[in-house]
């Protein structure tokens, strides 16, 4: 009987333990982040945004570059007072192109920075949700993991849910 009272007592124990065992999710950012389709999408705008300027860019260098070279071949024919007006036309337009690039970097930076951020905050609700309807007590970033089985990668469920979200849902996060 009491042998019995015993086993009974650690079956109970084991079983009370297994079902407040703590669930660990591992989300894979990286994958996430090449393959969403909201990411791939503000890829997409931001490329589409900057398309112009950054053909403005390359106009400007390539005229710079003729420039300079016609300069470089006419160098001996021109006067003294012709050759100063175009070296100095010639260091104003590198100047131009110059300020150019770094206004087109920081803008870019700037609007990668601010669509991440909106995708970002767009994972973080549906990894709470996926969290709060899954029953995990907690999902980390696969770069902060020495190591973790393929069983808790929740980085598919993720993209299924992300895939499943209307347009709506996508631009009420921003």
């Amino acid at each position: 009987l009491l042998l019995g009272l015993s086993l009974s007592t650690m079956v109970l124990a084991a079983d009370a333990a297994v079902s407040t065992a703590p669930k660990f999710g591992v989300l894979d950012w990286q994958r996430l982040v090449s393959t969403a389709p909201q990411a791939k999408e503000a890829g997409k705008r931001l490329e589409v945004e900057f398309q112009g300027v950054a053909q403005k860019l390359t106009e400007k260098k390539n005229d710079f570059q003729a420039k300079q070279t016609k300069m470089q071949r006419d160098k001996d024919v021109l006067s003294v007072a012709e050759r100063a007006k175009k070296e100095k036309e010639l260091v104003k337009l590198e100047q131009d192109i110059r300020r150019m690039d770094e206004e087109l970097r920081s803008e870019s930076t700037t609007r990668h920075r601010e669509e991440m951020d909106d995708f970002l905050r767009l994972v973080r609700e549906v990894v709470e949700k996926l969290g709060q309807e899954q029953g995990y007590d907690a999902i980390f970033s696969q770069e902060v993991m020495v190591y973790y089985a393929d069983r808790i990668d929740v980085t598919d469920m993720i993209l299924e849910k992300l895939q499943k979200l209307p347009k709506s849902a996508e631009k009420k996060a921003k």
